[in-house]
């Protein structure tokens, strides 16, 4: 409640996002636990289904780098309504199209349109919040996202028995309804300075540009440095959310395909979020960055070393299913904690050493480390998934998160650095 009354103060583009995220957490949630599952029935190999979950990370590469600049050029409020009616119309092309083709293409469009979104997001919760309550505003959201993910694997699990279309036709739903929530009721976040900065001309009629996000990489080697070591964080995430439930589902034989543990875990991790990530965040918000990221990936990666190695200890024993499942929960409560950890202060850690008139294209920038992730995790998954070789899959992500904490760690300190001698050469 505390953390609730200190929250209180935050701009009310805020609180609509957090009211949209919990819907649409509820509605895709309902649907993303089972699409592999559900792509895996119409396929003919898992390496294929890791095709098609892989290419929309790689549309996102152009999603995410247009969203962010778009956002800086034109404000928030446009591109995230485009990106979410796009989407809408994506979700219901998965009801009535049925093949290999047509599952590639819908993935691709899911991925540019989702990409075009969350920079400008990012960008305008950055825009409104002061930087002390950032990491707490983002927590929020995050919060908004679990509610969903707490109730929509459970309910997905109910509908997905009766008709999977079901599931499709009520997440475009929610992505309409949001769209029109965010046309009527957001309003524009863009700096008015950089409004008015994007429409000055240079001597000689030309309008002033903003950098690429690729000029930002190569200039910025903070920011570089923080994606290329987010890569193995967003691998894991996109392989714990879309291919654990096939690593269960080949680890597990000796358990119906209705007691695959996945959606029980998923809820779990949704009630946590709801529960603590306000008063985690809240708590990380006073702390060093870098400590708390590498907190959050000893607790993430034990988790997904964890997730590797017990499913084939629970089949050579012919554990109950009771037995596995209240172990992974706990398993996974370890692997959520981690979670909390390290979420919100990624985006703290952008929008801190984002320029103000650069936030858009640097939330788009930073989208990299996800696109990347999640483009060669699927791919590398499916062959090892293909070969029974999960147990090989999640060990090495869960090693590879914990290295990676120690280099944010590195990177946090670095920053501070930074941060200092700019401060001194302002006073000078």
């Amino acid at each position: 409640m505390n953390s609730f009354k200190n929250l209180r103060g935050l701009d009310r583009n805020v609180w609509i996002r957090f009211a949209g995220e919990a819907m649409n957490g509820i509605a895709f949630m309902m649907l993303m636990p089972f699409l592999a599952l559900y792509l895996k029935d119409k396929i003919d190999s898992l390496w294929l289904v890791g095709v098609v979950m892989a290419v929309g990370p790689v549309t996102s590469v152009v999603g995410t780098m247009l969203g962010g600049r778009l956002a800086d050029q034109y404000g928030r409020k446009p591109v995230m309504i485009a990106s979410m009616a796009g989407n809408g119309f994506v979700m219901l092309g998965f009801i009535y199209f049925d093949s290999f083709i047509a599952f590639v293409i819908l993935s691709a469009f899911m991925g540019f349109l989702n990409s075009l979104f969350h920079p400008a997001a990012s960008a305008m919760v950055a825009d409104v919040t002061p930087p002390e309550q950032r990491t707490e505003a983002f927590g929020l959201l995050r919060l908004g996202h679990n509610i969903g993910a707490a109730t929509g694997p459970l309910i997905g699990a109910s509908i997905i028995l009766v008709s999977k279309s079901i599931i499709f036709f009520i997440t475009a739903s929610s992505v309409f309804l949001y769209a029109i929530i965010v046309a009527v009721w957001i309003h524009e976040s863009l700096p008015s300075s950089q409004s008015q900065q994007s429409g000055k001309t240079k001597q000689g009629g030309k309008k002033d540009s903003l950098p690429s996000p690729f000029k930002v990489l190569l200039d910025d080697k903070l920011l570089l440095a923080f994606i290329l070591t987010g890569i193995v964080i967003s691998m894991s995430f996109s392989q714990t959310e879309g291919m654990l439930p096939l690593h269960f589902d080949l680890e597990l034989k000796h358990l119906t395909e209705s007691q695959n543990p996945f959606p029980y875990l998923m809820a779990m991790n949704g009630l946590l979020v709801v529960l603590f990530q306000l008063p985690i965040a809240s708590w990380a918000g006073k702390k060093k960055i870098g400590s708390v990221m590498l907190s959050g990936t000893i607790f993430f990666g034990l988790g997904m070393v964890a997730l590797a190695w017990l499913p084939r200890y629970f089949y050579q024993h012919h554990s109950s299913f009771s037995v596995i499942l209240i172990v992974l929960l706990i398993v996974y409560a370890v692997y959520t904690l981690g979670e909390m950890l390290m979420s919100p202060v990624q985006m703290t850690f952008i929008s801190n050493i984002a320029p103000e008139h650069l936030r858009g294209t640097y939330m788009g920038a930073s989208g990299l480390q996800w696109i990347l992730g999640g483009a060669i995790g699927p791919l590398i998954s499916g062959y090892l998934l293909d070969h029974s070789l999960g147990n090989a899959l999640f060990t090495g992500l869960g090693i590879g998160c914990i290295i990676a904490g120690i280099i944010y760690l590195a990177i946090d300190r670095m920053s501070g650095e930074r941060n200092q001698e700019t401060a001194n050469s302002k006073l000078a």
